[in-house]
């Protein structure tokens, strides 16, 4: 018998602040509920998504389950305040879970970088042998671009990654306008630019 305990995390809390519900959250039915009550307190919210993702990949696995197989779905909860107070969370969380369902191996479904680096705490405790990442299909257009660009300005998960390049580029670019022999500023640009675009490609 193999006990497969499917994982949604999200890092910042996002259940507790909008819908009021404490983690961590097991179960099908009591999952699928946190996920509508979450949907219904913030239709814009990503973490609704990966939570819907989770019961996707449990009801499949549920279907592909072979004799006494047995398959489980949960959500753990961290903080507002990202970081080790948050993570102290999830680890205590993970913890109560795997004592109460005792599985063999784990699945994380997660809808971006930030609930990701939370998997080596999971590894840790929790032989993960799957990530799931949900993408949500963007609308087209100028419109829809819009749009998103002005939600990662709001969001403060997403504005200090978002606007701090961008404020850097444009600030060479003015002292490289203004300042005599400004060229070699301006020249400096692509180089800062393709040593964060390489930092972040090798995952630094």
């Amino acid at each position: 018998m193999t006990r497969t305990l499917v994982i949604s995390v999200d890092r910042d809390d996002d259940l507790g602040k909008k819908a009021g519900i404490r983690g961590p959250v097991v179960g099908r039915k009591e999952v699928l509920t946190a996920a509508l009550r979450l949907g219904i307190a913030d239709p814009e919210e990503s973490d609704t998504n990966a939570i819907l993702g989770a019961l996707h990949l449990h009801d499949q696995l549920k279907e592909q389950a072979e004799g006494t197989d047995e398959v489980d779905v949960a959500v753990l909860t961290g903080d507002e305040r990202v970081g080790v107070r948050s993570d102290r969370a999830i680890s205590q969380q993970l913890e109560e879970v795997i004592e109460k369902f005792q599985p063999d191996r784990g699945m994380l479904v997660t809808d971006g970088a930030e609930d990701e680096s939370i998997l080596p705490l999971l590894q840790s405790r929790l032989h993960i042998d799957h990530v799931q990442k949900i993408i949500v299909r963007q609308s087209k257009g100028i419109e829809g671009t819009y749009y998103y660009l002005t939600k990662a300005i709001e969001d403060e998960k997403w504005r200090a990654r978002l606007l701090v390049p961008l404020s850097v580029v444009l600030i060479l670019l003015g002292l490289g306008m203004i300042l005599p022999n400004g060229g070699v500023i301006i020249g400096m640009m692509p180089l800062l630019i393709g040593i964060y675009l390489m930092a972040k490609g090798l995952g630094a």
